[in-house]
């Protein structure tokens, strides 16, 4: 039996190459547990991204509802406009032929009482055809300036329908690009598991091999204690 450098070596290499393969099998764990933990976290940021497209698209859904609610305003207006020219038509109408029947009344009134349609008689009915023609005037005006309320608030609700819709455009647009992110997420989060894998077979790989090492050392040692 032979004790001497030789087999000192070999059971000191046998020894140091167990720890180096128990050390690597570790040490490639802890990267490949470190690696898997990154990949959870990528994919719990692919869902937020998710959820932020989806809200997005929540959103767009109440711009588009909100422009149908301006679209209905905008043409209430609209028809508001069209009654107000109606109705200022046939107040105007209505004063014309009251004014008319007025004047009517006077000059029978002057006929009937033997007078001449001059001086005062002429005075009188020519104020009550300004009277007229004020009134109708006053209508009119009121008129313009009604409809001209109503025209502006139907453009108003209009061109706020036509925001909503591009605004809800835009979001449908974002939350499409948002989902491309989330999917490249789950990707890079694939990736990354198979490096944790791939990390954990190499650390295994290299322990096995330090294992098989430190046991040919130790039979080495053996053989030359025989």
């Amino acid at each position: 039996m032979a004790f001497g450098t030789a087999t000192i070596n070999d059971i000191g290499g046998a020894v140091s190459d167990l720890f180096a393969g128990i050390g690597a099998s570790d040490k490639g764990a802890l990267q490949a547990q470190g690696l898997r933990i990154t990949a959870q976290g990528t994919r719990i940021g692919a869902q937020g991204t998710r959820l932020s497209a989806e809200s997005l698209r929540t959103k767009a859904q109440g711009d588009l509802a909100e422009a149908s609610n301006y679209d209905l305003a905008a043409g209430l207006a609209q028809q508001n406009e069209a009654f107000t020219a109606q109705s200022t038509r046939i107040q105007a109408s209505q004063a014309a032929r009251q004014a008319t029947l007025a004047i009517g009344g006077q000059q029978s009134q002057v006929a009937g009482a033997g007078f001449a349609s001059s001086g005062s008689a002429l005075d009188i009915m020519r104020d009550s055809a300004s009277q007229a023609a004020l009134q109708r005037g006053v209508l009119e005006q009121q008129g313009v300036i009604t409809e001209a309320g109503y025209d502006e608030q139907a453009k108003s609700f209009t061109t706020m329908a036509a925001a909503g819709r591009a605004t809800a455009a835009s979001e449908y647009d974002i939350a499409t690009k948002t989902d491309v992110i989330a999917e490249q997420q789950d990707q890079i989060a694939g990736q990354q598991d198979v490096l944790a894998q791939q990390t954990q077979d190499a650390a295994n790989t290299q322990g096995i091999g330090d294992f098989i090492g430190g046991a040919l050392k130790g039979i080495a040692a053996i053989t030359t204690l025989l």
